[in-house]
């Protein structure tokens, strides 16, 4: 009888312990990344700049190129490969120029 109460208690503990650990870790994700949250404020205050908008716009499409590409090169049929490699380097040279067009 005295070992199943250790053994509940020892039980007891550890599941408390989860349970503390749990929450707290839960918290410290919701204080985060909530809907009010500090990383997605910064994250706002950033979006906000335009010049810092358009940065992470290009990222986002340059890793979608990316994992398109990646999944495109698993095929053998490299001319559909070769032919958005191009279409897409195509893009990127003409939306340099229009940037380059509005800085001048």
């Amino acid at each position: 009888m005295e070992r199943m109460m250790h053994e509940s208690r020892e039980t007891l503990s550890a599941l408390t312990i989860f349970a503390c650990l749990a929450a707290g870790i839960g918290g410290a994700v919701f204080y985060t990344l909530g809907p009010d949250g500090w990383l997605v404020g910064m994250v706002r205050t950033l979006l906000q700049d335009p010049n810092i908008a358009t940065l992470v716009a290009l990222l986002a499409v340059i890793g979608t190129v990316g994992l398109a590409k990646r999944v495109l090169d698993r095929n053998t049929n490299s001319v559909l490969n070769n032919l958005f490699v191009g279409a897409v380097g195509l893009a990127g040279f003409v939306i340099l120029l229009q940037g380059v067009r509005a800085l001048f």
